[in-house]
């Protein structure tokens, strides 16, 4: 009875450690396209597979003796790595063939998950296996002195404290493997799946580090020496403090390595937010300079209106001999006031004073580089979309063009905006001939600064998704074009 008791313990608790590392993966990773409506069945197999590989090395004497050398199991504790392994490769490769994402990051998450498992068990371990032999000698002791109850029950008992030592620490095992895994989840999440390589290298130094200890303690945790077994806490006890401390230490820095990215991650956010809202400063100076530039020309032109009216009066009353001569100079004062004119006229009337000022800079800006740009865009008003909202989106994204048209060796730029019921589209184009620069994760800045310069991007991605839209872009024919889908508000 207690034999069953105790495979039922144990299955049970094995099932548990792998829901909490399906608890890890769910959210930190999605599973691939096809599989998206049928995620239950991909942990379904998962836990599937992981237990019958368990109850097939710990339970069946084949695999016992193919893994072990004999039917019995482990009888030294450096026979339990290479099981180890395997169940960890066999953990891997499912995950990598039903998850999407980085192959780094799916291998970082499994090795971590199988890490925090062995370290949580070496830092209880030892301290469990101490009350246990303390509890026994204790009622060796009682037997020892003759105590009749303890004597006709002996086994009873016994049996009775080994199933609540089993169960005591299986449960203990489990909340702290829990909020370990909780930890390092919820640092994680914040973190996102966007982290360079530097940062993965940062968690994976810890957890290879902990897992190295792990298989280093496996190696020598117990042996046979002659016939007998020897055990490292018998041999060395101070090894009674130092494993489980150790093992604690490492499980700890696994976790404030997650921590620490995390703070890194805030206060790189932080800055990043502090240049996006120096930008938009920027842009309003712009703008307010570009309306005193218009204000100013109106006011000189008001100025000076008076006297063009009297120099034309003079040049009607004069007698004139030639009436070509004439015409030409009244041409040509005529085309200086046009030209006047003209200069304090926007490049592009959307139909917003805002988009106006923010395309024509644009504009300018263009043709001071010598880059043909052609506008065709025109303010939604029935749609209700926050002129400030499309001016992120047109400042970005007409500087990205424009960065990328001064490399090509025949740049230009178009855009375009059309209406289709409710949803309103922007369509960037330029010239583009080299190869698009993607990651897996999506469209990234080939910029030095690239913190500063993605933000670009993703406030652009965040202006889309306020009105329930996206962004696309392809790039083909030695075109980029760059569409800005937006649904209009009601």
């Amino acid at each position: 009875m207690k034999e069953v008791f105790d495979i039922v313990i144990d299955l049970t608790e094995h099932l548990l450690r792998r829901c909490l590392i399906i608890y890890l993966l769910h959210g930190l990773l999605a599973v691939k396209q096809k599989y998206v409506r049928r995620e239950y069945l991909v942990e379904a197999g998962f836990l599937l597979l992981t237990t019958s590989y368990y109850v097939a090395v710990n339970y069946l004497p084949i695999m016992k003796k193919l893994l072990y050398g004999n039917e019995e199991g482990i009888v030294e504790s450096r026979g339990s790595i290479f099981p180890m392994f395997l169940s960890m490769l066999v953990m891997l490769v499912y995950c990598l063939y039903f998850y999407d994402g980085k192959k780094s990051r799916i291998s970082y998450l499994i090795f971590t998950a199988y890490t925090i498992n062995e370290l949580t068990m070496f830092t209880l371990h030892t301290f469990f296996t101490l009350l246990f032999r303390v509890t026994s000698d204790f009622m060796l002791q009682l037997a020892m002195d003759a105590n009749e109850f303890i004597l006709k029950n002996f086994m009873v008992i016994f049996n009775g404290i080994q199933i609540l030592w089993n169960l005591s620490f299986q449960v203990v095992f489990l909340l702290v493997f829990y909020y370990s895994i909780k930890a390092l989840k919820s640092n994680l999440s914040y973190v996102g799946k966007k982290i360079n390589g530097v940062q993965e290298m940062f968690l994976a130094v810890p957890s290879a580090m902990g897992f190295c200890l792990c298989i280093f303690l496996r190696s020598i945790l117990y042996a046979y020496h002659g016939s007998q077994i020897k055990f490292l806490i018998d041999e060395y006890p101070e090894t009674n403090v130092l494993i489980p401390l150790v093992s604690f230490l490492s499980l700890f820095l696994i976790i404030l390595s997650a921590v620490i990215l995390k703070k890194l991650v805030e206060s790189s956010e932080k800055e990043v937010l502090v240049e996006v809202y120096q930008n938009r400063l920027n842009d309003m100076e712009e703008h307010m300079k570009d309306i005193e530039r218009l204000y100013d020309g109106i006011r000189g032109i008001r100025h000076d209106m008076k006297n063009h009216v009297a120099d034309l009066e003079i040049l009607l009353k004069q007698n004139h001999t030639s009436d070509g001569e004439y015409k030409i100079e009244m041409q040509r004062y005529l085309d200086d006031m046009c030209h006047t004119m003209e200069a304090l006229d926007m490049s592009c009337n959307t139909g917003n004073p805002v988009t106006d000022v923010v395309i024509s800079r644009k504009i300018r800006k263009a043709k001071q580089e010598g880059i043909p740009i052609e506008c065709n865009f025109i303010y939604p008003s029935a749609l209700r979309i926050s002129a400030f909202d499309l001016s992120i989106l047109l400042n970005n994204g007409l500087d990205n063009a424009l960065e990328a048209s001064e490399k090509e060796e025949k740049p230009y730029i178009r855009l375009d905006s059309y209406v289709r019921e409710r949803m309103f589209f922007i369509e960037i184009r330029n010239a583009f001939t080299k190869k698009l620069p993607e990651d897996g994760e999506g469209l990234h800045t080939t910029k030095e600064d690239a913190a500063l310069h993605g933000m670009g991007m993703k406030n652009m991605r965040s202006c889309a998704e306020k009105y329930f839209g996206a962004l696309k872009w392809k790039s083909s024919n030695g075109e980029f074009l760059l569409t800005i889908m937006l649904q209009g508000m009601e």
